[in-house]
C-alpha cells in the first residue's frame, strides 16, 4: 500500500468521445486535449443497456448487475411488484469506499448517483441523482452542509427539468443558464472540498453533459436538421460554453494536484447518441396476444397518445401559435404518466404473459407464476418455450423505412448477467440499431414503431470515456478493452491494495508503465461481507413525485 497515494475519480455523466474528440480538433477543448496527451485514454464499455443506475453501481462495485442488482430506477417488478425507487440501500456487495475505509483510507464521494441516502462513512459524502431537493438529508456529515453553503453561497442536488419546455427557445436558454449555473456551484463545491475535507480518494460526478445531452443532442450533431437552423445555433454556442467551462474546469484541477502523488481517473458511465424512433414494445406485444389492457385505459391511453403525437407534428408546429403549441406541450408533460400507472393499473394481469418495464432496463419480463400467486406463464417448458418465441420474433423484425433489421442482439438474462440476483433482471434484453431505436414502455400507441426526429432527444450508447493521468501512468497511450467494472479493482491497484478475489472486473495494466506493473504486482485477497445500507423505505410520497418528475424529464420514465 502506497503511503501517501491519493486517487481522484472523476465523472462525466453522459461524456462520450464522439463530441470531445472533434471540439479538442477545433480546439476547443484544449485542457482535455492536454491531459490525454499526458497520460492514457480511450473508451470505456458500459454495461447493457448502458443506463445510469447499473452503470455506475457496476463502476463503484467492480461488479456486473447480476451481483449488484441494480438494472433500473426503480426495484424489479420481479423482487418488488410495487416497484419502490432505488436507493443507496439497493444496491448489494461492497462498494469501493468501504474497501478504502477499510484500510484507512478517508473518501470523498460528492455527487455520485444512487448514493441517496448518503452513507456514513469515513471522510465525506453528497449524494447525487435520486436526492429529492435541496431540503432532504444529503450530506453526511450532516455539518457539512453549513460549511459549504457558507463558503459557496448556493448548492443544488438537481435540476428540475419538468419546469422547463425547452422546444421553445426562450426556455431553452433558461435551461441551459440554469444547468452551468449548478455546474458552476458543483465546481466551487468541488474544489472547496479539495481543500478543507481530509481525503485519500475524491469521487465527483459531474452531470452537465448527460443533461444538455438528453434534451438537445440534436443540435449538437450536424446529421440533423435542428443542427442547422437558427435556433440550432444559438443553443449550440450556448452549448458549447457550458462544455468550455467544464474543461477550464480541469485546467484548473491539473493546477491543483501538480507535483503532487494524485491519480487521475476520468470517466463516464456510457456516451451517447441520437434516438431516431421509439419501438413502443408494449404495443408490439399487445399485437402479438401476449399482453392485454383493460378496456377503460386503453381508451385513455390512446387518447394521451393522440395528444402527444400532436404536440410533436411539424404540420402544427408550423400552424399554431407558440403559445398554444406550448400549452399543448405543458398539458402532455403534466399528464404523461409514471411507470406505476401505465403497467399495474392499466395492464390486465390475468391473461397477460409479457411486458416491457421501462426504457432504462431496454427487456422484457415474462409474467412468470410467483410464490405469492402474482403471473400467469408456468416456469419450466413454458416459460422457455415463450421466451424464444419473443427472441426469435424480435430478431424478425425489419424497420419499415429503412429496410434493414431492426433489432442487433437479443439476450436471455443469463446470457450477460452472472451472480445471484441475475433472476430479477429483465428475462430478455435488446439492443434496437445501436439504441438509437429505444424502447418505451407507454401503452396506448397507434404503432409500435413511430419516430421520434422532431424531438432533439438522444439517449445513451456503450461507449464512454476513459482517461488516466499519474506519476506511474503511461503517457501518449491509447486503450482499447476497457469496461465500467475494470475502474474500482483499477483504483485499487492505483493504491496498491489487494483487489477482492470476487470483483467481475480486471485492474488496467496496460494503463501503468511496465517498470511500475513488475515492481508492484498486483494482490488479491477474499471477498468481502456485505456492507450494511441504509434503511430501504428512504423517500415519503413527496420525495418520490419529485424524483419521478426528474426523472420523466431525461425520459427514462413516461
Amino acid at each position: 500500500m502506497e503511503k501517501n497515494k491519493k486517487v481522484i475519480l472523476l465523472g462525466i455523466d453522459g461524456g462520450t468521445f464522439d463530441l470531445f474528440l472533434p471540439w479538442i480538433e477545433k480546439g476547443l477543448l484544449p485542457h482535455m486535449k492536454k491531459i490525454m496527451r499526458e497520460g492514457t485514454w480511450g473508451h470505456l464499455a458500459s454495461t447493457i443497456p448502458p443506463t445510469t443506475p447499473p452503470a455506475w453501481s457496476s463502476c463503484i462495485t467492480g461488479n456486473n448487475p447480476g451481483k449488484h442488482g441494480i438494472f433500473d430506477f426503480r426495484e424489479s417488478p420481479l423482487l418488488h411488484p410495487d416497484r419502490p425507487l432505488i436507493s443507496s440501500a439497493s444496491i448489494k456487495g461492497t462498494k469501493l469506499w468501504h474497501i478504502l475505509n477499510h484500510y484507512g483510507k478517508k473518501v470523498a464521494i460528492f455527487n455520485v448517483p444512487i448514493t441517496y441516502p448518503p452513507e456514513k462513512v469515513d471522510g465525506c459524502m453528497i449524494s447525487g441523482l435520486m436526492t429529492p431537493g435541496k431540503d432532504s438529508p444529503c450530506f453526511y456529515p450532516e455539518e457539512l452542509k453549513d460549511r459549504l453553503l457558507s463558503a459557496i453561497g448556493d448548492y443544488v442536488p438537481n435540476i428540475d427539468i419538468p419546469g422547463y419546455d425547452v422546444e421553445a427557445v426562450e426556455d431553452a436558454l433558461a435551461f441551459l443558464a440554469e444547468v452551468f449555473y449548478i455546474f458552476e456551484k458543483r465546481r466551487d463545491a468541488f474544489f472547496y472540498l479539495m481543500e478543507s475535507e481530509p481525503w485519500d480518494f475524491f469521487m465527483p460526478v459531474f452531470i452537465l453533459h448527460d443533461r444538455i445531452q438528453h434534451l438537445f443532442w440534436k443540435y449538437i450533431d450536424e446529421s440533423f436538421p435542428q443542427y442547422h437552423t437558427d435556433k440550432g445555433k444559438i443553443i449550440r454556442e450556448k452549448i458549447i460554453e457550458c462544455y468550455q467551462a467544464f474543461d477550464t474546469m480541469l485546467g484548473e484541477l491539473e493546477k491543483r494536484i501538480e507535483h503532487k502523488d494524485i491519480d487521475l481517473f476520468i470517466i463516464s458511465d456510457h456516451g451517447f447518441g441520437s434516438t431516431l424512433q421509439w419501438f413502443n414494445v408494449n404495443k408490439w406485444l399487445e399485437d402479438l396476444g401476449l399482453l392485454k389492457i383493460k378496456p377503460v385505459d386503453n381508451i385513455k391511453k390512446k387518447l394521451f397518445f393522440r395528444a402527444m403525437l400532436l404536440s410533436d407534428s411539424p404540420l402544427v408546429r408550423a400552424l399554431i401559435p407558440s403559445a398554444v403549441q406550448r400549452a399543448i406541450r405543458k398539458k402532455v408533460r403534466q399528464t404523461r404518466s409514471t411507470f406505476k400507472s401505465d403497467i399495474d393499473k392499466a395492464i390486465d394481469w390475468n391473461t397477460t404473459r409479457a411486458f416491457f418495464a421501462s426504457i432504462p432496463c431496454q427487456g422484457i419480463f415474462i409474467n412468470v407464476k410467483r410464490a405469492n400467486g402474482i403471473g400467469v406463464v408456468s416456469p419450466g417448458q413454458e416459460y422457455d418455450d415463450l421466451r424464444k418465441f419473443i427472441k426469435d420474433k424480435l430478431l424478425s423484425l425489419d424497420d419499415p423505412i429503412t429496410g434493414k433489421k431492426l433489432i442487433d442482439t437479443v439476450w436471455y438474462r443469463e446470457e450477460i448477467y452472472s451472480g445471484p440476483v441475475t433472476r430479477t433482471a429483465p428475462d430478455i434484453i435488446f439492443v434496437a440499431q445501436n439504441y438509437s431505436t429505444l424502447g418505451r414502455q407507454l401503452l396506448g400507441a397507434p404503432n409500435w414503431l413511430l419516430s421520434s426526429q422532431n424531438a432533439p432527444n438522444g439517449f445513451h450508447r456503450s461507449n464512454g470515456v476513459f482517461i488516466a493521468k499519474g506519476n506511474h501512468i503511461k503517457t501518449d497511450s491509447t486503450i482499447t478493452g476497457s469496461a465500467i467494472t475494470d475502474i474500482a479493482p483499477t483504483v485499487l491497484y492505483s493504491f496498491g491494495l489487494p483487489i477482492p478475489s470476487d470483483m467481475d472486473g480486471r485492474y488496467l495494466q496496460e494503463i501503468y508503465r511496465e517498470d511500475h506493473v513488475k515492481n508492484n504486482p498486483v494482490q488479491y485477497r477474499e471477498p468481502f461481507d456485505t456492507a450494511p445500507g441504509a434503511d430501504r423505505d428512504v423517500y415519503s410520497q413527496e420525495d418520490i413525485a419529485k424524483v419521478q418528475e426528474r426523472l420523466k424529464g431525461l425520459g427514462y420514465l413516461e
